[in-house]
C-alpha cells in the first residue's frame, strides 16, 4: 500500500526530527496512522525523503527522516496559465497542480468574476487545495498563484511562446512546437472582448483554439495540459 504524501515547508534533511503543522498531522490521524509508521515528506522544491512517525496524539505530531534526501526532476514544460474566471476555481486549481502546472494567475477582464484582488484567506485556502493535489497526485513542486489585470499578465511575459485561447482560432494546440516555457491566457465563459484580443495581439500572442467543440472554462486548464503533456511525449 501507498505510504502518506506529507507536505513539509522546509528544507529536508537526513536524521532530522521535525514537528507537523496541524493540518498534516490530521490527517494522519485520521488515516489512524502510528508511532512508527512511515510516511513520505516532500517540499516545494522537489526534495523529498522517507521519515517515520515518532510521535502522534490529538495535539501533536512529530516525524524523524530516516532516508536520503531525493530530487524529483521537472520532466515537464513549465506552463503558466492566466484564468479570469472565478467559479469552481479549487476544482481547477486541484486539477491542474496533480497536471503539473508551473503557476497559475487568476486574471481581472472585462468578462470576468475575478474584479478585485482575493482575499488573503482566500490565498490560503487556495495553498491548501495545492498542498492536498501534491500529496496526492505525487507531484513535488507546487506552482505558483497570484492575481494579476489581464493586461499586467501580457505585458510581464517576457518569453515569445505565449497564446490566448479562443474558440474558432485557425492555429491549434496541435501545432505548437516550441513546449520549453509556455504561457495561456483562458477567458471567461464570456470570452475575450474583441478589445482584449486586439490587446493581446499587439503584445504578441497568439491565438489557438483546442479544436472545434467550445469547452466550458473549468474545463479548459484540465484539457489544455492534458493536451500538452502528450504532445510532450
Amino acid at each position: 500500500m501507498r505510504i502518506p504524501r506529507i507536505f513539509l515547508d522546509k528544507e529536508l534533511t537526513k536524521n532530522k526530527t521535525y514537528k507537523l503543522d496541524k493540518d498534516s498531522f490530521h490527517h494522519l490521524l485520521v488515516i489512524k496512522k502510528r508511532e512508527g509508521d512511515k510516511i513520505e515528506v516532500f517540499n516545494s522544491k522537489g526534495q523529498f525523503l522517507e521519515a517515520s512517525i515518532s510521535l502522534i496524539n490529538k495535539k501533536t505530531c512529530e516525524i524523524f527522516s530516516t532516508g536520503e534526501v531525493k530530487i524529483k526532476e521537472i520532466n515537464f514544460p513549465k506552463i503558466s496559465l492566466g484564468i479570469s474566471e472565478i467559479k469552481n476555481f479549487e476544482k481547477i486549481l486541484n486539477e491542474v497542480t496533480q497536471l503539473g502546472v508551473h503557476r497559475v494567475d487568476c486574471l481581472s477582464s472585462e468578462r470576468s468574476k475575478f474584479l478585485k484582488k482575493p482575499s488573503e484567506k482566500k490565498f490560503e485556502r487556495w495553498k491548501k487545495v495545492i498542498i492536498g493535489a501534491c500529496e496526492q497526485s505525487g507531484n513535488n513542486w507546487m506552482p505558483q498563484i497570484g492575481y494579476m489585470t489581464l493586461d499586467q499578465w501580457q505585458e510581464e511575459i517576457s518569453s515569445a511562446n505565449k497564446f490566448y485561447l479562443h474558440p474558432g482560432e485557425n492555429k491549434n494546440i496541435e501545432s505548437i512546437s516550441n513546449l520549453d516555457e509556455i504561457f495561456f491566457s483562458i477567458g471567461p465563459e464570456g470570452g475575450f472582448s474583441p478589445k482584449e484580443i486586439d490587446k493581446m495581439k499587439s503584445n504578441g500572442l497568439k491565438g489557438v483554439s483546442l479544436g472545434e467543440l467550445v469547452i466550458k472554462t473549468e474545463t479548459v486548464p484540465t484539457v489544455l495540459l492534458s493536451m500538452l503533456k502528450i504532445l510532450n511525449k
